[in-house]
């Protein structure tokens, strides 16, 4: 469909997924995810927010926190221009920090009715600390390309993969694949897998990482 023949006002979903154990195996898991997007006229803004934390018998294995804003002006009938900022902590991947600051142009594509895929490209800075080194700011480079596939009303599955080219060869790079599935009414469950990768880690930590989550979500 349409940037255009989208609702206007606000949306978004809020999402939560818990598991505990006790006994000869102790392990805590928690994700929590949300979103908001407002769309009126030719511009839309996105915020969106991902908590994940794992424990396994007192050792924490996950503990990454992630927020982002987009906003885009819809110059073209499928063209727009966007502004973005987004920070990530997540100290499992040899970052105590980095804050993403870009700007550039993206264009929708529709390959199908239900399909769409948005490529963009822009520029700008982040701002790291990455763990044992002093923080530091560098001129970056944007790619990134978002695919959705509206299965059925209820059902979508969504590819986002980004890329972020700095300067001091620190890029970094993400994929976020993700499923979505009607429960009840408003309720449903997300099914997601992350992977990234860093080419420039700390000794000691791995440049890929992976993080997969069920959440239940609540549609507004």
């Amino acid at each position: 469909m349409a940037a255009a023949s989208q609702p206007q006002g606000f949306s978004g979903n809020l999402g939560l997924g818990f598991s505990n154990s006790t006994g000869t195996s102790q392990a805590l898991s928690l994700n929590t995810e949300g979103a908001l997007h407002w769309l009126r006229g030719p511009w839309s803004n996105d915020s969106t927010l991902a908590y994940n934390y794992a424990q396994n018998s007192g050792v924490v294995s996950a503990d990454r926190l992630a927020l982002g804003n987009s906003t885009k002006y819809l110059f073209e009938k499928n063209t727009y221009a966007f502004g973005l900022l987004d920070y990530v902590r997540n100290h499992f991947d040899g970052y105590f920090y980095r804050v993403n600051e870009s700007a550039g142009v993206g264009h929708y594509l529709y390959p199908s009715d239900n399909m769409r895929l948005a490529l963009e490209a822009g520029v700008g800075a982040q701002e790291s600390h990455r763990i044992g080194y002093a923080a530091a700011i560098n001129p970056t480079a944007l790619l990134s390309a978002k695919y959705r596939w509206q299965i059925s009303k209820g059902a979508r599955l969504t590819e986002d993969v980004d890329a972020v080219l700095v300067e001091s060869g620190a890029n970094n790079y993400q994929s976020l694949l993700a499923l979505d599935t009607p429960l009840l009414g408003s309720l449903g469950m997300r099914f997601s897998f992350l992977a990234t990768y860093n080419s420039r880690v700390p000794v000691g930590y791995k440049q890929v990482n992976t993080l997969t989550a069920v959440n239940l979500v609540y549609h507004f």
